[in-house]
């Protein structure tokens, strides 16, 4: 049996490594475990202490995940006009292997990511950019402290690692794209039914661990006479605007819902005291805003604090139960 070269062996071992690292990688379908897997799978192809993954948005700027070790660091980077993270994306830097004299040559100053954790400076540096979709917007480094750490081979599986987590950042992309619309009221752009059982799931586990938290349900008085008076387009801008208002109004820790038709959830913290304090808040809040009716859309709210032992059928139906008695006298909300 013939034996193989050494180098071949090696190449062979390093792009089984490769083959592995894809597989990992691939199966990763939110972006920030798809984050978190190219640095620690990037340490199985590279003798190197820090690997950068940068996304850049819209203006310019840059947001970075820098893992060195195990110490993972998320920054910001301004919009610039000339960085080694721009040259990347234009091709006019890939392997640089004495960082120092490459921006004393091109007069380039840059300062250093996670400059807390008292590293030696960066010596060799790789980048390749990523291009999920079609345009490159995000670029994968490697970097070492030692100078001449890095050779064409090793910007070679980069390069291979780069096309991986482009696809793999678009998949994760478009997977987590399906699952917001599958959680999200196309009208409103509030979040579904379905997340509101989520939601009220993880609230109620955590009843015993967390303060007080209470539920407001609320629908519109005489929905259906708006529809039937101004027309379907008018109703949908009523619930529209309600949206908005509830999007406002129930900033986080808060959290609103549309749970179908007129009807809509609020999650609250506090107890049911702050929650009709919230209530007048938004009923005040609704009553300035413009609307396309003569009159401000009449809401009635059902408030209930969470109990021990609550299922989530518990809780909704002592929120039903005061919202439809409010409804009944026309009082927006029973005190």
């Amino acid at each position: 049996m013939a034996t193989v070269p050494p180098d071949l062996a090696r190449q062979i071992a390093r792009y089984r490594s490769l083959v592995q690292v894809a597989a990992v990688v691939a199966r990763s379908v939110r972006t920030d475990e798809l984050v978190r897997t190219v640095h620690r799978q990037a340490r199985e192809l590279f003798t190197a202490p820090v690997t950068l993954l940068a996304t850049r948005g819209p203006d310019g700027s840059w947001t970075t995940r820098t893992l060195e070790g195990d110490t993972s660091v998320d920054e910001y980077i301004a919009p610039r006009h000339d960085g080694l993270l721009e040259r990347v994306l234009d091709g006019r830097l890939r392997l640089e292997n004495d960082l120092s004299a490459y921006l004393r040559h091109e007069g380039l100053h840059v300062f250093r990511l996670n400059a807390a954790s008292g590293r030696p400076i960066t010596r060799s540096w790789m980048g390749v950019p990523l291009r999920p979709g079609s345009a490159p917007h995000a670029v994968l480094s490697v970097q070492s402290d030692h100078a001449g750490a890095f050779t064409p081979e090793d910007l070679e599986f980069l390069e291979l690692l780069g096309l991986h987590v482009s696809i793999a950042l678009e998949n994760a992309a478009l997977h987590e794209r399906v699952e917001h619309e599958a959680r999200t009221d196309p009208l409103t752009g509030l979040p579904n039914r379905r997340a509101f059982t989520a939601q009220v799931a993880a609230t109620l586990d955590a009843a015993a661990q967390l303060p007080a938290a209470t539920l407001v349900v609320m629908d519109v008085q005489d929905f259906k006479r708006i529809n039937d008076t101004h027309g379907h387009q008018v109703g949908d801008e009523v619930l529209h605007g309600l949206g908005e208002a509830l999007m406002v109004c129930a900033a986080p820790p808060a959290h609103a819902f549309r749970l179908g038709g007129d009807e809509f959830a609020v999650l609250l913290p506090g107890d049911a005291d702050a929650g009709q304090q919230w209530v007048h808040a938004f009923l005040h809040d609704l009553r300035l805003r413009p609307w396309s009716i003569p009159d401000s859309p009449y809401v009635n709210a059902g408030l209930a604090e969470v109990r021990a032992g609550d299922t989530l059928s518990d809780w909704v139906r002592r929120a039903d139960h005061r919202m439809y008695a409010a409804k009944r006298q026309r009082a927006h909300l029973l005190e």
